[in-house]
């Protein structure tokens, strides 16, 4: 088991550094670290058209499903499977020590039981795994896990450290398609999240629900992929640029389940014409557009 250094790692990955719009000024909404994945599905948008281009919708619902949060902050968690034998075992583990070595706690996990040592690790770990554990870690990742004390956040950390090799495999099952989808680490879950434009290729489909390196691999179909919402996203704010648009727009992003475009407005300059801009937009972005009061970010 590789030992780790200290120090926390961020939640979510990109398909492609080219997911998020090129904002004029502001924060990316509905955007967890610098992606997106999905949740429940929005309005369905028109299918491109044979050149690539996305067809204008002549209309829209006034307010359109477009959730605001990636699903992996919202989804709900299955149990751990056989959790009384995994508590058992967290017990024994936890009882355990050796020349230089203890175990501070050990937590049951949707990727088997996680033990946190103190002392000599490397004499540590190869009996912790013998005796049951799936992962060994060190007790001690620094402050940002006050020194050992913040057990949730340790095990977190560790449930993403052991998801790295699966996004690894998955990534490398994907290798070769187009940039149609994104992958988060899903680490409450212990599983990597696939996001996909449908209909999903026949790599992608053959994901779902299976295991890879341990972990289960759930797999969403999207409305759009990141690049074509960053298309969208692109073409509002060119329009803006241009003076297009009688409104002072703050932010750009997807919605969650990338079923359409996420865009803040400057309260003031949005007032109650919500519905009548966001319509405007959607003929400019030619994709589904929800517009949010957002106030524009601040200098510190």
């Amino acid at each position: 088991m590789e030992r780790r250094s200290r120090g926390r790692t961020p939640v979510l990955v990109a398909a492609s550094m080219a997911v998020l719009a090129v904002l004029a000024a502001g924060t990316v909404l509905g955007a967890p670290s610098d992606d997106r994945t999905p949740g429940p599905h929005g309005s369905a948008p028109a299918a491109p058209s044979p050149s690539g281009r996305l067809p204008g919708p002549q209309s829209q619902d006034a307010l359109f499903g477009c959730p605001e949060r990636h699903p992996v902050f919202t989804r709900h968690v299955p149990p751990i499977m056989h959790i009384q034998e995994e508590r058992e075992k967290a017990q024994r583990l936890a009882a355990m020590s050796g020349a230089g070595w203890s175990v501070a706690f050990a937590e049951p996990t949707r990727l088997g039981v996680f033990a946190f040592v103190d002392g000599d690790f490397d004499a540590a770990e190869p009996l912790l795994l013998a005796a049951g554990a799936s992962h060994v870690w060190e007790r001690d990742q620094g402050p940002e896990f006050g020194n050992g004390d913040d057990r949730e956040a340790l095990v977190s950390q560790g449930l993403q450290w052991a998801l790295e090799r699966p996004m690894t495999e998955v990534r490398r099952a994907l290798a070769g398609l187009p940039d149609d989808g994104e992958f988060a680490y899903w680490n409450e879950a212990g599983a990597i999240f696939v996001q996909w434009k449908r209909p999903l290729p026949t790599q992608v489909a053959a994901l779902a629900e299976s295991r890879l390196a341990g972990a289960l691999v759930v797999v969403e179909e999207t409305a759009y992929s990141p690049r074509e919402i960053t298309a969208a996203s692109n073409r509002i704010f060119a329009a803006a640029e241009r003076g297009e648009i009688p409104a002072s727009l703050t932010s750009g992003g997807s919605c969650g389940d990338l079923s359409g475009v996420l865009i803040g407005v400057e309260p003031e300059s949005l007032g109650a014409r919500g519905p009548e801009l966001q319509e405007r937009l959607v003929r400019i972005a030619r994709a589904p557009v929800h517009v949010v009061p957002q106030e524009p970010a601040r200098a510190l």
